[in-house]
């Protein structure tokens, strides 16, 4: 019986370890993507397809003609940018309530990112200023891109900062040894 309790348990956590294995989001990194204005897009970010959550963007834009250079950290949320799908509107503002005049990158992939890793041509890209606050409107300095691809591999979180552990002080380092080795002493002598 105790077999078959052990052999039931390892089949359901090795079963545990193949689905949280197969459900790891993925690191989306722009590769080749130049505007025609000859600016450039780079930087990645994470998406995990089962939850449909972005984090982790770090997406940049360097100068051109008509653009000029942004960081985006944020993907835009307002309604206008989620009814915009399968297009990813990054925005470079974290707060959301006003858009305008602010930056954003769009980024139309070919096929909606999954979490398998692997290759997607980007059909079409655009970076402009939001025209409104809800930034369903383009404003000035638009720029695009007719190629690039997005390119996803498994996400390694970096590792958690290490946590300081409390000490004693070199002072009370030596007085818990005296301690130590009074209580040592009074110990022999109750032994002998």
């Amino acid at each position: 019986m105790n077999k078959l309790l052990a052999s039931a348990a390892l089949a359901l956590s090795s079963l545990a370890f193949t689905a949280a294995a197969q459900a790891a989001p993925l690191q989306w990194t722009l590769k080749d993507v130049t505007f025609d204005d000859g600016g450039a897009a780079t930087g990645s970010f994470v998406y995990d397809a089962d939850s449909d959550t972005y984090s982790n963007v770090q997406l940049s834009t360097t100068a051109g003609s008509v653009g000029g250079a942004s960081d985006f950290r944020s993907k835009c949320v307002t309604p206008h940018c989620i009814n915009a799908l399968p297009e990813l509107i990054f925005v470079a503002s974290s707060n959301q309530s006003d858009l305008t005049n602010v930056t954003y990158l769009d980024i139309e992939p070919s096929a909606p990112l999954s979490n398998t890793p692997g290759t997607v041509e980007l059909a079409f890209g655009m970076s402009t200023t939001c025209g409104n606050a809800a930034c369903s409107t383009n404003g000035p300095g638009l720029r695009a891109f007719f190629s690039g691809q997005l390119v996803g591999v498994p996400y390694i979180a970096p590792p958690a900062a290490p946590t300081s552990v409390p000490t004693l002080n070199q002072w009370s380092l030596a007085g818990l040894s005296m301690l130590l080795a009074a209580w040592a002493l009074l110990y022999r002598r109750c032994a002998s």
